[in-house]
């Protein structure tokens, strides 16, 4: 085999190093044609030793598990794609065909170098969802022991750029419903604006998830179907109440959005907030927006989560963040002090006046 590096000296100089791969020079601090030639046996060994290792590797493996040498990227994204709920699988689908994996797809995972991680996310049509994938397609080989060990550390991979979501606010709504005709959709943004449920939930309430006689709306997240918990259980109000009134009385609220795709409403909505010139918004903005309400208005944290279905606080906390909240008065709590203990004083005034009473009728 062909050695990398070869030596050359400058007249009456020290001797250098050549790379033949890339052609550049180094010195080798050196005089000494003996010392030289063995930092170059050393610098050759280098480049030697881990493609004899790869070549050593392969021959253990071969013998142990030959699927590890011929498993290929395309195996995990397809058992990837199998987790999660049906939307999840269709969104991760869509991923993985996208062009910036259109290469990376063939590639065995014993073969596969940092560069080959960084050519996808490089590419001119990756963005945050592609470092998101294949990130998670990454880890999920590992956890699957199809990779001996991690490609790249997590300290090497590019920060996701993080899309900043807004709430969309009261009269931003209040146009949308207004300059909306259609009826349906019109009670269908309302209801968002009421309950704060996902798009894909509140298109798929029903009247079997409605209790009118214990007055409450209760259904499941479908984002965590195939999770504990994640239900929503929320009183019907007034406002609520009014918007019932007027939808079908039996099968879904809203059967003609729910038989849509969820691409497709959100593509509706976007268009109506063309026509408003609103920036910014999506249907996911309600709850955002439900969140932030529900912290100005003073509902306890742990309430706001259950109805919303977040188990992490700090998620639910990036939901209400934005909301500007005015704090009261020092006054007005040293008032409600004040009248707190003024009436805790008269029960116990009342109650030892009772207990007196009592006691002389019973002596």
């Amino acid at each position: 085999m062909l050695e990398r590096y070869r030596i050359f000296r400058r007249a009456g100089g020290n001797y250098y190093t050549r790379d033949r791969v890339t052609g550049k020079s180094e010195s080798l601090e050196t005089a000494d044609r003996a010392k030289a030639k063995q930092i170059l046996a050393a610098k050759n060994q280098a480049v030697e030793q881990p493609q004899l290792n790869r070549t050593m590797a392969k021959a253990y493996l071969s013998a142990k598990s030959p699927e590890l040498l011929t498993r290929t990227w395309a195996d995990v994204m397809e058992h990837y794609i199998q987790t999660g709920v049906e939307s999840t699988r269709d969104r991760k689908d869509r991923a993985f065909r996208s062009r910036p994996f259109a290469s990376f797809r063939t590639l065995t995972l014993f073969d596969t170098e940092a560069i080959h991680l960084l050519t996808v996310l490089e590419h001119k049509q990756a963005g945050n969802s592609t470092n998101h994938y294949l990130r998670r397609i990454h880890n999920y080989a590992l956890h699957l022991g199809w990779l001996l060990s991690p490609v790249m550390a997590d300290a090497a991979w590019p920060e996701i750029r993080k899309k900043r979501f807004t709430a969309i606010t009261e009269e931003e709504h209040r146009l949308i419903v207004a300059k909306e005709l259609n009826m349906e959709r019109r009670l269908y943004y309302e209801m968002l604006w009421e309950t704060g449920g996902s798009q894909s939930d509140i298109a798929n309430l029903s009247w079997q998830e409605i209790d009118l006689k214990e007055q409450s709306i209760h259904f499941g997240r479908r984002k965590l179907a195939s999770k504990e918990g994640g239900d929503s259980l929320l009183r019907i109000g007034p406002r609520i109440k009014a918007l019932l009134d007027q939808l079908p009385k039996e099968g879904y609220l809203f059967p003609k959005i729910q038989a849509e795709q969820s691409n497709h409403r959100s593509t509706e909505f976007h268009r109506r907030c063309k026509t408003l010139k609103i920036q910014g918004r999506n249907l996911h903005s309600y709850r955002y927006a439900w969140a932030q309400r529900a912290r100005v208005a003073g509902m306890p944290l742990r309430e706001a989560m259950n109805h919303l279905g977040h188990k992490s606080r700090a998620v639910h906390i990036a939901y209400s963040g934005g909301a500007q909240v005015a704090v009261l008065p020092l006054e007005f709590y040293e008032a409600e002090k004040e009248k707190k203990i003024v009436q805790f004083a008269t029960a116990q005034i009342i109650d030892s006046a009772a207990q007196k009473t009592r006691t002389s009728r019973n002596g």
